[in-house]
């Protein structure tokens, strides 16, 4: 698990309301937690699925944690918990041969996707000869480099469990196969982009976004009503038919950011960076926006209600509306 903060510093400070310290949380447990899944239901996709799960709900719940210390832990009872009800849920599906439901990008051929298919199912039955206990040790010794006393930490047995549970596993698998198996594990595991979509979760509607990379972001048919952007970089984000009505963006870089069809009144926008925006069908509705010491420079509003729009103190030149450029709509304003 990465180095950093303790995770009493962690918890302290995402219930202080810095959800940078939650990204940071996600860093550290997020292959552990999708390692634990994937170990129960033996398919990556539906292990992510049910990780991201897990992340929402301990963002929503992390402030009754009365241990703070014990997050891992916590952590993996809330995922063995999650994974149960994904058991009742689908009781009558074949859990294990879920592997052909893993959406495989196009640019694969047919035989590539076959083939992948073919090494995760291998590795799925190798592993699946161990019990889940000496199973659940190797994957998370495997999937991203965990340490012993951090396993022994995640799951809550000692330190000489841990091993002896990946000693046996170890003489179980061949050689070769437990090359595989690392190999297979180190490919699937989570990156950065499993950060962005536990933000994205339209469950977390008034979450307070701060100091948070999401650049080149796609945000569709969400609602992020009264959300709180602060020190995030968005730059060439996407943000389409969403409502993100009475929404607060402070210190955002949202160079060549697109808008279209997106609910935007009565939204406060200040010291942010906007060269390059594009905003499209944006209609009037309800009180004001207001834009204070930003940079729209080259910016562009096309079909745009602007009525109901106060921009102070921002830097507009090049902002063209519905193609002409403000330069000239001063202009003919002023010649009137």
């Amino acid at each position: 698990m990465k180095v950093g903060c303790s995770d009493t510093e962690l918890v302290n400070r995402v219930c202080k309301g810095e959800v940078d310290a939650f990204g940071e949380l996600i860093s550290k447990y997020a292959n552990a937690v999708y390692g634990v899944a994937y170990g129960k239901l033996g398919d990556f996709h539906t292990a992510q699925d049910v990780a991201q799960e897990v992340f929402v709900k301990t963002f929503k719940k992390l402030s009754n944690l009365k241990e703070p210390e014990k997050l891992s832990s916590w952590l993996y009872a809330v995922t063995t918990r999650e994974c149960m009800d994904w058991f009742r849920a689908n009781k009558h599906k074949e859990v294990y041969k879920l592997a052909e439901q893993v959406d495989t990008p196009q640019l694969e051929s047919t035989e590539d996707t076959l083939l992948k298919k073919e090494l995760q199912s291998e590795v799925w039955n190798a592993l699946n000869t161990l019990s889940e206990a000496n199973r659940t040790v190797t994957i998370l010794y495997y999937i991203d480099g965990y340490k012993i006393r951090e396993i022994s930490d995640f799951l809550g047995v000692s330190v000489d469990a841990v091993e002896s549970r990946l000693r046996r596993s170890r003489t179980s698998l061949k050689r070769e196969m437990l090359s595989m198996v690392n190999d297979n594990l180190s490919e699937n595991r989570l990156n950065e982009e499993f950060k962005k979509k536990v933000f994205q979760d339209e469950r977390m509607p008034e979450t307070q976004f701060r100091r948070v990379t999401m650049g080149g972001s796609d945000f569709d048919d969400s609602d992020l009503n009264t959300t709180r952007f602060y020190n995030i970089n968005l730059e060439g984000s996407s943000f389409d038919d969403i409502n993100m009505s009475k929404t607060v963006f402070n210190n955002i870089n949202m160079h060549l950011a697109k808008f279209v069809e997106v609910g935007l009144w009565e939204i406060e926008v200040s010291n942010c960076q906007m060269g390059g925006a594009h905003f499209h069908d944006i209609t009037k509705h309800g009180e004001g926006n207001r834009f204070e010491n930003c940079e729209l420079q080259g910016s562009s509003f096309l079909n745009c209600n602007l009525s109901n729009v106060d921009i102070k103190d921002c830097d507009i030149s090049g902002l063209k509306v519905n193609g002409v450029s403000i330069e000239a709509l001063l202009a003919s304003y002023n010649n009137k």
